[in-house]
């Protein structure tokens, strides 16, 4: 898996920069603010056909502008691809693959990338959702069609909410109620169930990697929180138990016109050594942590593709101490790296550089 090329054009800062990648690492290099993450949320856009800076198209396109366009060229299992986005202040973006029209979930999975920027230096001590979007972002990389289940429930949960305002104004309240109800429930357990699968599998994987910082002193366990404890009898058991949560939340629920039931609220934890790493690890013990998640989250791709995922690290590498940054030096050599900083470290003497200011190589 190699990203050979990507342009862009009035998007973010750029007015039109064309890249060509090397296999191995590449570095963007600049000041803040002169278009370093605007390069890797380019990039990013192919692997999950989303953002992680925002949820609006709008900030992509130039100021000044009214439509902006990325292209790429990336080689997989002796394959071409050519992915395209087109984004307009108007109305919604078009995807392309190959000359093809496309949905978002079928380029979802096809280009496997693993992101690491500075806000998952917080992952531990950060907020559930900062959780959750990194658990389900890395989860429709191996299985896109959860991309499909995780959009729906968004629609569900927008809906009840909807209903639950309106709630003493309708008459059919009650029975509509149910409706969403049931399909809460069975989309909770099928995300539920498909989350704690996804992280069962990841534990292995990244206990390796905090064997291998910690030097086989710190041992590192996921634990997946939802309607109930696992282990579950099935999906359908899950489905039950959170139809009765959200039976027995009505009343609040209709209080507050919130869902207080769903895995809109769930969360996992992290322990170290049996001790829970968001009260009692230490700020180095929750980096180790978090670079044992996001490197097992390559070996999981690795697995699931056959192939080295793009590794886009944005400006972590200046968070890290040398010892942590060492490590992942060591754990990313001969896969291809896209990474931002703002100086030269020397920490890759055969890198490609792209000096980047104002929105322009130079």
């Amino acid at each position: 898996m190699i990203i050979k090329s990507l342009q862009v054009q009035n998007f973010r800062n750029f007015e039109y920069e064309d890249f060509q990648f090397e296999p191995g690492v590449n570095i963007l290099l600049g000041d803040n603010a002169q278009g370093k993450t605007n390069v890797l949320e380019a990039l990013w856009l192919f692997s999950a056909c989303k953002s992680f800076r925002v949820n609006d198209d709008k900030p992509f396109i130039r100021i000044g502008e009214h439509r902006s366009a990325i292209y790429g060229e990336y080689h997989r299992n002796d394959r071409i691809y050519r992915p395209v986005m087109k984004f307009y202040d108007d109305k919604r973006r078009e995807i392309f693959l190959n000359n093809v029209a496309v949905r978002p979930r079928e380029i979802v999975g096809q280009f496997p990338a693993v992101l690491f920027f500075p806000d998952h230096l917080s992952l531990i001590k950060g907020s559930p959702e900062l959780r959750r979007k990194f658990l389900d972002l890395a989860l429709c990389q191996t299985d896109p069609s959860m991309l499909v289940v995780l959009n729906e429930y968004n629609k569900v949960h927008q809906q009840r909410n909807a209903l639950l305002k309106q709630y003493r104004e309708r008459i059919d309240a009650k029975s509509a109620l149910d409706v969403w109800d049931e399909k809460i429930a069975s989309l909770s357990a099928r995300i539920a169930w498909k989350r704690n699968e996804y992280l069962t599998e990841m534990s292995p994987f990244a206990q390796k990697v905090m064997d291998e910082i910690s030097g086989g002193k710190e041992k590192l366990e996921i634990c997946y929180r939802t309607v109930c404890n696992f282990p579950v009898r099935d999906v359908e058991d899950l489905e039950d138990k959170f139809f009765y949560a959200l039976k027995s939340h009505r009343e609040k629920d209709i209080i507050t016109g919130h869902t207080s039931t769903g895995v809109h609220r769930d969360d996992f934890d992290l322990f170290i050594n049996g001790e829970n790493a968001k009260i009692y690890a230490s700020q180095g013990q929750q980096r180790s942590a978090v670079m044992a998640l996001k490197m097992a989250e390559a070996d999981l791709l690795r697995k699931a593709t056959g192939e080295f995922p793009i590794m886009l690290f944005d400006d972590v590498f200046s968070e890290l101490d040398p010892y942590r940054r060492s490590y992942i030096i060591e754990r990313i050599r001969g896969r291809q790296v896209i990474l931002s900083c703002c100086e030269d470290t020397g920490d890759f003497a055969e890198a490609k550089i792209f000096r980047i200011r104002g929105g322009r190589v130079e």
